[in-house]
């Protein structure tokens, strides 16, 4: 006998690609590379780190640049900020996910 209502299929954890980087424009082969198959929130706490220095770093070109470039600072800044929080809440979803799979209440 087959089932009415077939089981839903087994979703496939997301995983990084290889994907190389720093090239200096081919003047020699990349130095660094993201390594296949770290996990999506692995990934994500790694960008989340990234992103939140150079949030950092970019505030504190906003506090010292000259008045010419102190526009551009501030619309990289909201653009950090834009990324950051989309970013906090990837993360927030993965961990309510992991949560209700896990069968733990999450606020």
């Amino acid at each position: 006998m087959k089932k009415a209502v077939p089981d839903p299929p087994i979703p496939t954890p997301l995983t990084t690609a290889h994907t190389h980087f720093a090239d200096c424009n081919g003047i020699h082969p990349p130095l660094f590379a993201v390594c296949e198959g770290a996990s999506l929130e692995d990934a994500l706490v790694h960008l989340s780190t990234s992103l939140k220095s150079a949030y950092e770093t970019n505030f504190q070109v906003c506090e010292s640049a000259d008045m010419r470039m102190r526009g551009l600072a501030w619309a990289t800044q909201h653009s950090l900020e834009i990324g950051l929080a989309l970013l906090d809440s990837l993360l927030k979803g993965c961990l309510k996910k992991d949560a209700e799979v896990a069968g733990v209440a999450m606020d």
